[in-house]
This record gives C-alpha cells, structure tokens and sequence, in this order.
C-alpha cells in the first residue's frame, strides 16, 4: 500500500509539474503574442501617412489635391520701357503669354494659381487675344480698362472679366513712385478677395500641357534664344542655365528681374509661336495690333537646352492651344512655368548651338 501511495503520489507530481511547465509555455507565448500583436499596431499607428499628391494644372509640380484645387486667375501687365518695368510678381506666374500690344510695345497676360504673389503690375489694358487666352483657361482676367475691339467681344465671348478701373482703389491701388497710368496695382489679398466676391473662386477646368521628366543636354546645347519684336527695347533673350536647366530672362539687353525679389525672371519652358499678324485702326482711330490665333503656324519650344520644331493649332476661340511635334503627338514640358512668345510670321528667331547659329 505504502509503495502504490508513493507511486501515486510521484505521478501526480510529475502530471502536476508537466501542467505548470505547459501553462507557464502557453502564458509566455501568450503575451509574446499580444505584445507583438501591440507592437505591430503602435507601429502601425505611428507610421506617418505617405502623402497624396497630384499635378498642379498649371504648372505640373507635384501638390496637395487642395492646392491643385485653387482659383487660377489672369492679369495684364505692362512692359513698356522704363515706365513699368521692373514688374512685379512676373516670376512667380505658372504660364505667362507675351505679344504686340501697339507701336512695338509688348505687355503680358501673367496667370497664376493661389497663393498669388504678394504684389501684381503694374496693371494696364486688355487686347482680343489676350481676351482668347483668358478663355483657353476658363478664368477671371484682371485689367485696366481695354481696347474698343476687345470691348466688344468680352460680352459676347462670355470672358469673366474684373475691369480694374470699377475697383481703383478698393481692389486695386496706386503707387507714388511711378507716373500714371503705370501705377496701378493690386495686393494678392485683395485679388484673391474679388474674385471669390465676383464667384469666380472656383477649381481649375482646363486641361494641363503633357509633362515629362527632364532630360538636360550634356552636349550640344541651344545656350541663347535671341526673340525679334522689332525693337531694342523689346527684343528678347533667353540664355540656358545648365546647372539648373531654366532660362534667365533678358529684354532690351539687360536682365529682367521681378521687383518683389530682386531675382532675375526665368522659364522652365519657352514656347515661340509664329502668327498672322496686321496692323490696323480701331473705330476710335487708333492703333490696334490684330493677332490671328484660330487655326494652325509653326512653333518652337525650348527646354533642357533643346529645341523641337512643332505646330500649334486653335479650332475655336473657347478651344485651348495645341502644340505638335513632327510627329503630331502633343509637347511634353518640362515641370515649371511656360512662356509663351507670339510673335509675328517673319520676325527672325535665332538659337546658338555651339557657337553658331541657326534659325
């Protein structure tokens, strides 16, 4: 009896044992388990959210949904020599058209997307392509005051105008630096404050250029692009910056440079548009420059120190410009602004290619 006692009793032991090992295994692998399990959520929540960002429509550049979504508005700018230039906020427009306006001045339709740049002009008047560029965009088009041909059309072609002479001195300003009519202003507060006033405060709907990653020339590079207006103080040039792959702006011979930065402009892009071109009179006698943009001319687009022979081609005056290679497929651009130089058909464009020029 004593010896089936002590058996019992070793067995119930050893069983007892082998229980406290076992649960001891599971309660370890247990907590292993749900510490990990932990670890792997604290982790999951600490992990930053990669973020979601998309296209800016106007200038390419990768941003916030919230961002792409913001008003894009147009404003006339004033070039004429010296009276307005510098200008200011030309630098920080994502496309910037520049044409005739009259007596071999030209002048420009800067657009921009919000944030807009601290201070804009000074502001001067509208022309009919200008006007047609403004419905490519589907946008608002600040200017002050404008021709009696594009008077005529704003209406009709449903532009979405703010005429800065009704909101001198509310929406606009003058400066006492400079003479009249080449001092006329606005704050980007207050910009941005009329046109959500007016309900044009609205996402883009235009359809972007095709971008493309760059492709820097190491070689053979276009190094000046030398632009005839027919004037001295109007003739452009714009020289390739290798090291960042831009254009720096220069017109009348000297570096053009944005008043609110003091830096000199530049381009990512640079598009060169050859147009029928007449100069005519308005019913009130004077002078108008008539630049025909519907249909098709021949074009030239720099970028990475290139160049491409293309075609741009209009159908209508709501339809935006296209612009095709040899090949007939859209241009691809460069992330970056694009200016846009109209110029007339016969008006001499020159490129240097190690040293020598071409045309």
């Amino acid at each position: 009896m004593i010896k089936e006692a002590s058996k019992r009793f070793l067995f119930l032991s050893l069983y007892k044992g082998f229980l406290i090992i076992t649960l001891a295994v599971l309660a370890t692998s247990l907590i292993n388990g749900c510490n990990q399990t932990a670890g792997q959520h604290i982790s999951t929540i600490m992990q930053p959210r990669k973020p979601v960002t998309v296209a800016d429509p106007l200038t390419g550049a990768q941003v916030s949904e919230n961002i792409a979504n913001r008003p894009v508005v147009g404003v006339m700018i004033e070039n004429l020599y010296p009276d307005a230039r510098p200008q200011s906020g030309l630098s920080k427009a994502g496309v910037v058209y520049e044409a005739l306006a009259e007596g071999g001045i030209t002048r420009f339709l800067a657009i921009f997307q919000e944030p807009l740049p601290a201070l804009i002009g000074p502001v001067r008047s509208l022309r009919p392509y200008y006007l047609l560029w403004g419905l490519e965009y589907d946008i608002p088009v600040a200017h002050a005051g404008e021709s009696q041909p594009a008077l005529a059309q704003i209406g009709p072609l449903g532009l979405k105008n703010i005429d800065a002479l009704a909101y001198d001195g509310i929406y606009f300003f003058r400066t006492n630096d400079r003479l009249a009519p080449h001092n006329l202003y606005t704050k980007s507060t207050d910009l941005s404050a009329l046109v959500t006033k007016l309900g044009w405060a609205n996402t883009p709907t235009f359809t972007p250029v095709v971008r493309k990653a760059e492709t820097p020339l190491t070689t053979a590079v276009y190094t000046k692009i030398k632009i005839n207006y027919g004037g001295s103080d109007y003739n452009v040039e714009w020289q390739y910056d290798r090291v960042n792959n831009n254009y720096k702006r220069v017109q009348g011979g000297l570096a053009q440079i944005d008043r609110n930065t003091g830096l000199q402009i530049t381009a990512k892009n640079v598009v060169v548009e050859f147009t029928p071109t007449a100069y005519n009179s308005q019913p009130n006698g004077l002078p108008e420059t008539d630049i025909d943009l519907i249909g098709t001319g021949k074009a030239l687009v720099f970028e990475d120190g290139n160049v491409i022979t293309a075609t741009w081609e209009k159908s209508s005056d709501n339809a935006q410009t296209q612009l095709l290679d040899s090949a007939g497929t859209p241009v691809k651009f460069n992330v970056g602004n694009i200016w846009y130089e109209i110029i007339p058909n016969g008006n001499s464009v020159t490129y240097d290619i190690a040293h020598s020029k071409s045309k």
